[in-house]
């Protein structure tokens, strides 16, 4: 037997190796690692060095040959096994996901850059945006809220491409104002490219599909029109504080379409403190934990770097203190310090009972329609010669039909009528729909008359000055006419915030107030004396029976 059919007999017997043997197959192995070695180093060398004359590596040629036959023939070797390497199963997958990650990373440093342009407070709510889904910042003036909404809307368009961003401010105008070079300015400033606007509309569309619609909210009426939207991802409201309409707008418009996205949607209030109290946004401050509350000042505003000495300068211009309510709201974004300094209806007198000694010879009824808002009707019995006027009843409701306010109006009169044991009636009725006066008139057989309602500035405040020195009392037991006394202000003057004689219809609308006018300006024409009223014509009974039907 051969030395050779030895070992291999022997292995596989299981008998161990000799040393010389295991040396001589070590030996072997290094000797072919080393030629193998310089195989693949001649290999390559020849491979990258080609043709030294064309000058053109010899892989480059066999490539360019190969791929070739590949072309020439779809069916052959050459072209299937290339097929087999590009064209996976999963290829398109494979793409989606490189794509996808792309977009990721694009969009994730968007918004890194985006963040990067905000302080802390601010951050911590841009954090929530799309996260949270309702969401109340309270801020003072020079907190940088603006560009604050900016940012949370364009957040918001970067994360949810082919979504749609509503933004709301009490009306288009100022909403346009406030907004909108903010948007273009924070878009540009993270790369998200506009495809095309119209400020005069108020939209903004983005080139990945998300878009930004800017509206007013004066009433009902204008937050219905919101009504229908789809794909929303985010609604700030901005000035929340400050709008008349807020619990209809987001209750019954708003929290409906956001449905969609489900926790992905997000509703932003922001604003600072209210100017009077009892808003729907201050209950929702106060006493809602679904909403996530978020609170910062001027004073946390790098861009307002000595915030002490900014409040000493505007006290100084303002001939205030920092204890007066004007500067803890609006400086200081404390709420609950509203704007007494500003309120039309101060110190109005009331009364608890009639005076067993009076007795009315005449009665005025005030009516303001409103569809959209309220309705309101004030009765107030009055007597000519001893100048007393009570307001003895007051109504106030919404929703409601033509037929429901006419059967309203005439259950007041019926009331008062019963009541005195008087005919001498009017009904002093709101201009804007004379249809109602017609009805009323015409076909109800009332004595119903339009309202004289010419310098309205004049008459508000000659109302105010009845009201305080006692020429016409409110029963104390009065609910709406008490509310909207807290409630009505005069606007301020944007540049110095000086009081203007003028109400402010934004922050609030007097539903009772305007009925309780109409009413007092016949009243204050038939007291003439008694009121020490000379000549001037608060479009008194002659007035309006020319003017009614």
């Amino acid at each position: 037997m051969s030395s050779e059919s030895n070992l291999t007999s022997r292995f596989q017997k299981g008998q161990k190796k000799s040393p010389e043997e295991i040396k001589k197959r070590e030996e072997t192995k290094r000797v072919n690692k080393a030629i193998k070695n310089l195989v693949y180093e001649q290999l390559k060398q020849d491979l990258l060095n080609g043709d030294s004359a064309k000058q053109k590596p010899y892989y480059q040629t066999f490539l360019n040959n190969y791929l070739k036959q590949a072309l020439k023939d779809p069916n052959g070797r050459p072209a299937t096994t290339i097929a087999s390497m590009i064209f996976t199963p999963d290829i398109l997958t494979a793409l989606d996901a490189s794509h996808e990650r792309e977009m990721a990373n694009d969009i994730n440093f968007a918004l890194y850059k985006l963040n990067e342009d905000y302080f802390q407070e601010q951050r911590d709510v841009l954090v929530e945006i799309n996260h949270s889904k309702k969401i109340l910042v309270c801020c003072s003036r020079r907190a940088g809220k603006s560009y604050f909404c900016a940012g949370a809307i364009v957040k918001s368009a970067l994360k949810n491409p082919g979504s749609r961003i509503i933004y709301i401010n009490l009306t288009f105008k100022n909403a346009v104002k406030q907004i909108w070079d903010n948007v273009i300015k924070a878009s540009e400033e993270v790369g998200l490219q506009i495809d095309k606007s119209s400020k005069n509309d108020g939209e903004i569309e983005w080139v990945n599909g998300s878009s930004l619609r800017i509206k007013g909210n004066s009433n009902n009426a204008e937050a219905d029109t919101l009504r229908g939207e789809s794909k929303v991802s985010l609604v700030v409201i901005d000035e929340a504080f400050h709008q008349k309409n807020m619990e209809y707008a987001i209750n019954e418009v708003i929290m409906p379409f956001l449905a969609d996205l489900g926790d992905k949607a997000t509703i932003l209030c922001t604003g600072t403190p209210p100017r009077i109290p009892h808003t729907y946004m201050e209950k929702l401050w106060s006493n809602d934990k679904t909403w996530r509350h978020y609170h910062w000042t001027a004073e946390n505003n790098p861009h307002i770097p000595n915030f002490e000495k900014y409040i000493e300068e505007v006290c100084k211009a303002k001939g205030l203190t920092k204890d007066a309510p004007f500067i803890q709201r609006e400086y200081y974004g404390v709420i609950g310090a509203y704007d007494t300094e500003a309120m039309v209806f101060k110190n109005y007198q009331t009364y608890t009972e009639l005076p067993t000694s009076f007795t009315a010879n005449r009665i005025a009824i005030g009516c303001d329609w409103g569809f959209s808002d309220y309705n309101s009707i004030i009765t107030v019995a009055y007597n000519t010669q001893s100048g007393e006027a009570y307001v003895i009843e007051e109504k106030k409701f919404n929703k409601a039909t033509v037929s429901e306010i006419i059967t309203e109006v005439k259950k007041s009169y019926e009331a008062a009528k019963n009541r005195f044991g008087i005919d001498d009636i009017q009904i002093l009725c709101d201009t804007n729909e004379q249809s109602i006066t017609y009805e009323l008139y015409a076909n109800q057989h009332l004595p119903a008359y339009n309202a004289y309602k010419y310098d309205k500035a004049s008459a508000i405040a000659q109302l105010s000055d009845w009201l305080r020195s006692g020429k016409i009392k409110v029963n104390a037991n009065d609910i709406y006419l008490k509310d909207e006394f807290e409630r009505t202000l005069y606007k301020r003057d944007e540049d110095d915030d000086s009081i203007l004689p003028e109400i402010d219809d934004d922050i609030f609308h007097p539903d009772a107030i305007m009925a309780l006018l109409y009413a007092s300006r016949t009243i204050a024409f038939d007291m003439g004396d008694k009121w020490q009223i000379d000549g001037v014509n608060t479009g008194g009974e002659s007035t309006n029976k020319k003017e009614g039907w």
